[in-house]
């Protein structure tokens, strides 16, 4: 009889021993594992996948400049961008854990920090040749994993406009990235491609009218917050103002990222609120996260709140599922209106200690609410003030993401 190799465990085992195991343990084994998307994909591994789900981290991009050594014929600067955790309320054992090791750089480029977005664990941020080419038309924009050290360089069409979002495909892996035409986002369609296709295509946008909106709107707002997009059960959503009947009216942009098709859910009905400051997140809780509205009020006298709203149950009518969770008074902070309005990160996080709260970082500081204790904190953040703070939620346990022939090495 031939000898035959060890069996091995059926996909559904080794994502409960998967489950059982520290981070470190798992990402060693998901560098060696060619099975990883085959392991993550069976049933069973749906309970693993809500454990190893971390909430959002607060983390810091840091730019550092090196230069090659003196005979290298380059001769120039490198940027290195090295991503690294916050180091306080939001890491467990922050104090203890050392820098993070994760780092990127690209000899011919040089690579901007102001900024960087994210999306399924992937960073994307604008980089510029050292040396243009005069045809090169529109920018260039780098993706790269710090879990995995994957890099890839796309470009984006030439002329006025932004990337407003990015997603893994739930079927192919395939990363992919959503541009608008500006600001204000035409009603006919939004451009997205996948890295090393054939380029950028136009996906329609839905009627305004389903939105609640006159005949005569011609572009979505995206004023505020511009390109900033939540990502939740497999779908994106933007926090989006919409030309009514002479005021603003506000909605929510979704992008089903398996139809690719986008379509309107209402947004919380609340006379009351200021648009303007309105912020759309994600709140931790566990296996449930909850689509939320961060947004302060409009009326001066009681003084100015913020609200919070929660969707409760996001298959059902939005509009009766929106709740208002919390309404925090700004006593004790430096939070105007202005200064809420132009904060480089306001987010809803999971302390490792406080517990929940709402996280505000403006030029200056770190406001911090305990949703437990009813009260403000200012944090202390140390040289990350100056530094580009950004929610990074990555997880082990998530399929593989692929760049295509995009990827390119790392030096």
């Amino acid at each position: 009889m031939a000898a035959h190799g060890p069996s091995l465990p059926p996909d559904h085992v080794v994502a409960d021993i998967l489950g059982r195991l520290p981070d470190s343990s798992v990402a060693s084994f998901r560098a060696v594992c060619r099975a990883w998307n085959a392991v993550t994909s069976c049933p069973a591994a749906d309970h693993v996948l809500a454990a190893k789900r971390p909430g959002a981290a607060v983390t810091a991009v840091i730019k550092d400049t090196r230069r090659l050594e003196v005979d290298d014929e380059r001769r120039h600067p490198v940027d290195i961008v090295r991503f690294d955790f916050f180091r306080g309320r939001w890491r467990p054992d922050a104090r203890k854990a050392g820098p993070c090791p994760r780092a990127v750089s690209l000899d011919d480029m040089t690579i901007s920090t102001d900024g960087f977005l994210t999306w399924d664990g992937v960073l994307c941020t604008p980089v510029f040749p050292r040396k243009p080419q005069p045809d090169a038309g529109g920018g260039l924009i780098m993706l790269w994993i710090p879990l995995t050290n994957a890099c890839a360089i796309v470009s984006v069409p030439a002329g006025q406009g932004r990337i407003i979002g990015g997603y893994a495909h739930p079927v192919t892996g395939r990363f992919h990235l959503l541009h608008s035409s500006d600001v204000t986002v035409s009603d006919d369609s939004v451009l997205v491609v996948a890295p090393n296709t054939r380029g950028w295509r136009e996906l329609p946008l839905p009627p305004m009218l389903v939105a609640g909106c006159s005949s005569g709107s011609e572009t979505i707002s995206m004023r505020g917050e511009r390109d900033h997009s939540v990502s939740l059960n497999g779908n994106l959503h933007w926090l989006v103002q919409l030309p009514g009947s002479g005021k603003k009216a506000a909605a929510l942009l979704v992008f089903d990222t398996v139809r690719e098709k986008f379509r309107f859910m209402a947004a919380p009905e609340s006379p009351g609120l200021d648009p303007t400051t309105a912020r759309l997140r994600v709140v931790p809780g566990g296996n449930k996260q909850q689509l939320c509205v961060l947004a302060l009020t409009k009326q001066k006298q009681p003084a100015v709140a913020l609200e919070v709203w929660v969707l409760d149950d996001y298959s059902s009518e939005p509009r009766r599922s929106w709740r208002l969770r919390e309404t925090i008074g700004l006593d004790g902070t430096c939070l105007s209106r202005a200064r809420f309005v132009a904060a480089a990160a306001v987010e809803v996080v999971e302390g490792v200690n406080e517990g929940e709260e709402v996280f505000v970082h403006h030029e200056d500081g770190i406001e911090a609410y305990s949703v437990r204790s009813k009260v403000w904190r200012r944090v202390s953040v140390g040289r990350c003030c100056a530094t580009p703070l950004l929610m990074y939620r990555e997880s082990l346990m998530q399929p593989e993401i692929s760049f295509g022939a995009a990827l390119r090495g790392i030096p």
